[in-house]
């Protein structure tokens, strides 16, 4: 600082040139901190107060997704998936497209019995744990576009300290999973067939 009588009180600690600082700098950590807090908005996952924002740029309330009422974190769930559904036809990402919604999910798949290729006298299935194909006997051609999608529990949507309102968002929330049939209704082959299938405790 420079010497002088009028820089006297930006030296001193109570002085009134600091006391002014102060007053100036509080706004621009303001500035500062609402800045920061924007960088965490900016994310879908971790938005509160641009969950509207992000909402109205995807797209959403639309008929698969009635945001309005809901909590925050199926309101966030709904952005992500619309964010993440970049399209495909394997069953890896419609069951993928359940796990961004938070359902645990497996497929099943059917085809009729073929000679040379099904089994006789076995499970006469193929695939992985998530997606499985079952040889049907006596099925016809169109058991081909048939598939069924396992729901293997219900999703709940607990109350998080932070982010659901007291006295408004219950403890635990169980929903049939009206936005996944939704969605992989607008999503799945058009010359496929799919049934629903709830399982769980």
């Amino acid at each position: 600082m420079p010497p002088g009588a009028a820089w006297q009180g930006f030296r001193d600690y109570d002085g009134v040139g600091r006391d002014f600082l102060r007053a100036k700098c509080s706004t621009w950590v303001e500035v500062d901190l609402a800045a920061d807090r924007l960088v965490v908005e900016c994310q879908p996952a971790s938005a509160v107060a641009m969950l509207s924002d992000h909402e109205t740029q995807v797209g959403l309330p639309d008929c698969c997704f009635q945001t309005a009422g809901l909590p925050i974190e199926d309101r966030r769930a709904a952005v992500l998936t619309r964010y993440r559904a970049r399209g495909g036809q394997n069953p890896g990402y419609f069951i993928g497209l359940a796990e961004t919604l938070g359902y645990q999910t497996a497929i099943v798949e059917y085809r009729p019995f073929m000679v040379g290729i099904s089994q006789v006298g076995g499970a006469n299935t193929s695939g992985n744990n998530d997606s499985v194909r079952y040889d049907m006997l006596g099925a016809t051609a169109d058991m081909r576009a048939w598939w069924r999608m396992r729901v293997l529990g219900p999703r709940v949507t607990w109350f998080r300290v932070g982010v659901s309102t007291l006295g408004q968002d219950p403890f635990a929330r169980i929903s049939r999973a009206e936005d996944l049939e939704c969605l992989l209704g607008r999503y799945m082959p058009a010359h496929s067939f799919l049934t629903m299938s709830y399982e769980g405790e």
